[in-house]
């Protein structure tokens, strides 16, 4: 996949596009003119609009009909001129008709110049962006690295970031780590003008069909239609990951798709190849270069195999998978719903946020420095606001409908379909659903009972042993010395955590572990200035609070 980035407000050479580009730089497209500057693999211009895309249009025939209503004839058929001839004919509501996994940019210079994103309605291929007040200068990419290169500074860390990241596995409400860059929301239209700002446009989701419950006629006669279509996507393979996200798809698209993974003989290929004994030598290596791929932490030791999965995919010269990481989230977030529902009134919150959480609210707080505990009891912390927004959502409708929209409205977006974009696409590989994620929600019904698979992380407790060269590897990078830098860490409570992990291991200890060791190592990839946590400023008592003075009687 390749990526779209562009700069708005500001004249930009045509090279510092292609440098930002990285390796794709030399595929890329680049349309720019005064103040304004686009680029893209699939790029077209013409009548003073621009228009750069990257992913899938499904839809074209509804499209074409508009623009031919609208009195233009459009010779070329490719997705980009398309983009660029309906925004000439409909303007930004043309995004309203887009069909597919894309995201695209369109700069319009008829007139007072603007600047038009938009992504699908599930957010498949996220789009980042930055505003420059001071400068008036609008940035954007589909993928961080990208968009970084563009800044003229590297943005500082968001300070709740850490907090968010171990609650929820990523910042939500279209936050990033870091500060002041934002991801556009899945099925949204950005409008930006200088001097005016940037308008979100929430579009109103397509209706999807329905999908029957298992075991009636209709499913059966649905899945033999995706089976014989592959859900209309030209999948040349099934990622093949041990999880129920994977036999979920394997019943969409029935056994003659080929799994997308090492060839036969391939060395590694009857192991997890990142989580083999025989390949942890390699992960000092492999870790940072999944951070600058994903652009943020990743709590999941399975990203591990994912990019692994996609790597031997590539080498195969297998160009389209059907992603079965991003429809394991999908299951993961059916199961969580599921056993927060089955709890009583008072635990269904506490319960869904623990399970949801990379490491659980009761080490959170301890892991953290006094400071930075005071600024977010200052501030509120992120399960507090998680436990708000929800409890809110379940008052205004019911509990089912306000963690579904939940897990498919922000956590899909910003966890599985965001690591499914950005790994796939880092080895030139298309990962794409067969249905849409609402509909999948649906299938993954009979395969959200049970408990979660926990596979990576049985495999890391076997790895972490006294020393490891896994375990000198992460004692090394959460020491005393590296944790001072940011000042967000307690170094004697990772202590503590390391000796329990010794002592009593366990697969949550791990996860842990794990996860602050990715936050340390994005942190170092990517360099964000940390400004450290201020504590809040004691408030004097009134006096009616203070002791009264007395004079003291002389001592004769």
């Amino acid at each position: 996949m390749s990526r779209i980035l562009g700069q708005f407000g500001t004249d930009i050479a045509p090279y510092v596009l292609r440098e930002a580009a990285g390796r794709d730089g030399g595929g890329v497209r680049v349309q720019h003119g005064t103040g304004w500057a686009l680029a893209g693999a699939a790029a077209d211009a013409d009548g003073g609009v621009a228009a750069v895309l990257t992913g899938r249009l499904d839809v074209r025939l509804p499209l074409l009909s508009r623009i031919e209503a609208g009195g233009r004839g459009v010779a070329e058929r490719a997705p980009a001129t398309l983009v660029r001839a309906a925004f000439q004919t409909e303007g930004p509501e043309c995004t309203g008709l887009l069909r597919g996994r894309y995201a695209v940019a369109v700069a319009d210079t008829r007139g007072a110049q603007r600047l038009v994103l938009a992504t699908d309605d599930a957010g498949s291929i996220p789009i980042y962006h930055h505003w420059d007040r001071v400068r008036q200068v609008f940035s954007f990419a589909s993928d961080l690295p990208a968009l970084l290169a563009l800044l003229p500074s590297r943005p500082a860390l968001w300070q709740p970031g850490l907090d968010a990241y171990l609650t929820t596995g990523a910042a939500l409400d279209g936050r990033t780590l870091f500060d002041g860059v934002r991801m556009l929301p899945p099925g949204t239209t950005a409008v930006y003008e200088r001097g005016i700002g940037l308008r979100l446009i929430r579009r109103d989701p397509a209706v999807g069909a329905t999908v029957p419950a298992p075991g009636t006629a209709g499913r059966e006669l649905q899945l033999e239609r995706a089976r014989r279509s592959r859900g209309g996507t030209p999948a040349d393979a099934l990622l093949d990951l041990p999880g129920p996200g994977t036999t979920l798809l394997r019943e969409l698209t029935g056994p003659d798709l080929p799994s997308a993974g090492p060839a036969p003989g391939e060395a590694g290929s009857d192991a997890l190849l990142p989580l083999d004994r025989r390949w942890v030598r390699d992960l000092p290596a492999l870790l940072p270069e999944l951070v600058w791929r994903l652009g943020q932490p990743e709590a999941d030791p399975g990203a591990l195999l994912v990019s692994a999965l996609y790597a031997a995919a590539r080498r195969r010269g297998i160009g389209t998978v059907l992603a079965s990481d991003a429809a394991e989230e999908v299951v993961a977030g059916r199961r969580r719903v599921e056993a927060a529902l089955g709890e009583g009134p008072q635990d269904w919150l506490s319960c869904y946020a623990d399970r949801l959480a990379p490491v659980p609210a009761a080490h959170r707080a301890k892991l953290y420095t006094r400071d930075y505990r005071a600024f977010l009891d200052d501030r509120g912390d992120a399960a507090h606001g998680l436990a708000a927004r929800l409890g809110a959502e379940a008052e205004r409708r019911s509990r089912r409908a306000a963690l579904t929209a939940f897990e498919l409205d922000e956590l899909l977006p910003v966890r599985g379909l965001r690591r499914t974009a950005h790994l796939a696409g880092g080895h030139a590989v298309s990962g794409l659903l067969p249905w849409p994620a609402r509909r999948l929600w649906t299938a993954a019904a009979p395969y959200a009972a049970g408990p979660a698979p926990t596979a990576a992380a049985g495999a890391l407790s076997g790895l972490l042993a006294p020393g490891s060269e896994l375990m000198d590897f992460v004692r090394e990078t959460l020491s005393p010395s590296r944790l001072r830098i940011s000042g967000l860490l307690s170094r004697r409570s990772v202590e503590k955590l390391f000796a329990a992990q010794l002592a009593r291991p366990s697969e949550r200890l791990v996860g842990t572990i794990w996860a602050l060791v990715m936050f340390e190592l994005w942190r170092e990839e990517f360099g964000p200035a940390v400004r450290r946590p201020v504590p809040p400023p004691v408030r004097a008592k009134s006096p009616a609070d203070l002791p009264a003075l007395t004079r003291r009687a002389p001592v004769l």
